[in-house]
Order: C-alpha cells, then structure tokens, then sequence
C-alpha cells in the first residue's frame, strides 16, 4: 500500500465530509493512527475499505459532537480553481455540480462520490459503508437518476 497516495485519496474524502482543509487534514492523520494502532490491520484483507470506515466513523463523530460548525467552503474553493484555464466556468460548473450533490441524501452522495470521483469498487464502497453490494448499487443508480432528473429540470430553465 503506497502511504502517500492513500493519504491523498483519504483526505480528499474527509474533506469532502467534513468542508475544512485542516479539520480534514487531522482527521486523516486519526484515521491512519488507528489503522495502525489496530492489531488486526494486516489481516483485514482490504485495507482501503477499512481505511474508509474508520474516516467515516471519525466524520460521523465530528458532527455529532460539532453540529452548528459554520462552514465557509466557497473562498477556498474559489482558490483551488485560479490558474485553470476558464476560472469563472469553472468555478460555476464546480459549484452547479456539488449543488446538484447536496441535493442528494448523504448516503446517496456518498456512494457516489466514492464511486465516480475516487473510483472505488463497488466492493470497497460496500465494505466501507457497511452495506451490501446489491445496497451501493441501488442507491448509486438512485442517485444517478436523480441527478439526470435535475440536470434535465436546469436545462429547460
């Protein structure tokens, strides 16, 4: 397992969760010293999956304990689009798209995101969320066709 690139995926999907560069960067950090705290992580078998479900855990407790947390997600994100080609259509396009996202449940947006942005397997997503495949995929194809819907409903506006 290549550290750095799971580090990266990790927080990009605690990020993701949590909407704080640095909230997401420490939990990151919590998820890998429990991964390696724990005695059985060699024998886990898929130690992505079980990296997901200790970030998930350590996000679910962070609300529960941190529900009115304001967040102030469109200035840092304005700063990750500048130097791209066409800033203003992609700062437009990013926020139509996690718009169209958050419209979604969160299990929903979830799956999705695990899916389509981190390309994880259908299995790893599973594993992680603690549901079965057949459950990931329905509420991938769930959240697809709602997107399609809303998508639909922009473009005749």
């Amino acid at each position: 397992m290549d550290i750095e690139q799971q580090y990266d995926k990790l927080l990009r999907y605690c990020y993701m969760k949590l909407r704080d560069k640095t909230l997401a960067e420490d939990i990151t950090q919590e998820t890998f010293i429990r991964y390696f705290e724990s005695k059985d992580y060699r024998s886990v078998g898929n130690e992505m999956a079980y990296l997901y479900t200790i970030a998930r855990n350590l996000c679910i407790d962070h609300f529960r304990k941190q529900k009115d947390e304001p967040v102030e997600e469109i200035p840092e994100r304005a700063q990750e689009l500048q130097g791209t080609g066409d800033y203003a259509q992609g700062l437009v396009d990013r926020i139509t798209i996690e718009q169209a996202l958050d419209r979604l449940d969160a299990d929903e947006r979830e799956a999705v995101v695990l899916r389509y942005s981190w390309e994880l397997s259908v299995k790893d997503i599973a594993q992680g969320m603690g549901i079965s495949r057949f459950a990931v995929r329905r509420r991938i194809s769930s959240a697809l066709n709602k997107l399609r819907k809303e998508m639909e409903a922009d473009e005749k506006d």
